[in-house]
């Protein structure tokens, strides 16, 4: 079910039906907010990259800290050094990334992280204003980060 989202989700962006107005160079303006936990490596990494060639905006938490900002740099993704198998670590860098972005729309992580995710996003929805609250959504997609 999960796969098939994803899938859907990109036929979208390619097909343009996304209804996108012109923003920033490389990044859509309505862009989907894509993070990968593990993002630096394996199956993560693959996804990683196919989202930002579509112009999603994609965060990647990952401890390979050289391969984070070579991928930052050179990709345009946004890199947040993070100790993947410390959940307090997780929260706190997830936490910095949801008040830059107010929300995320794809999280792809392994089971424990995804459920970390899900989470501290319930956690920050509970501090918002009710107005805000239905415009905050998350579809958590299980993936193999490790190669």
């Amino acid at each position: 079910m999960a796969d098939n989202y994803l899938e859907k989700r990109m036929e979208e962006l390619r097909s343009g039906k996304l209804g996108v107005k012109k923003s920033i160079p490389g990044i859509r303006q309505n862009a989907l907010r894509v993070l990968v936990v593990g993002g630096c490596h394996g199956v993560a990494k693959e996804k990683a990259l196919e989202f930002r060639k579509q112009r999603c905006r994609v965060a990647i938490f990952d401890e390979n800290e050289e391969t984070g900002k070579r991928m930052a740099y050179e990709h345009g993704i946004r890199y947040h050094h993070t100790d993947i198998g410390n959940a307090t670590d997780i929260a706190k860098e997830l936490e910095s990334l949801l008040r830059a972005w107010r929300n995320i729309d794809i999280a792809i992580g392994d089971k424990d992280t995804c459920s970390i995710i899900e989470n501290t996003i319930a956690k920050w929805k509970d501090n918002l204003p009710i107005a805000d609250k239905s415009a905050l959504e998350i579809v958590i997609i299980n993936e193999i980060t490790q190669s």
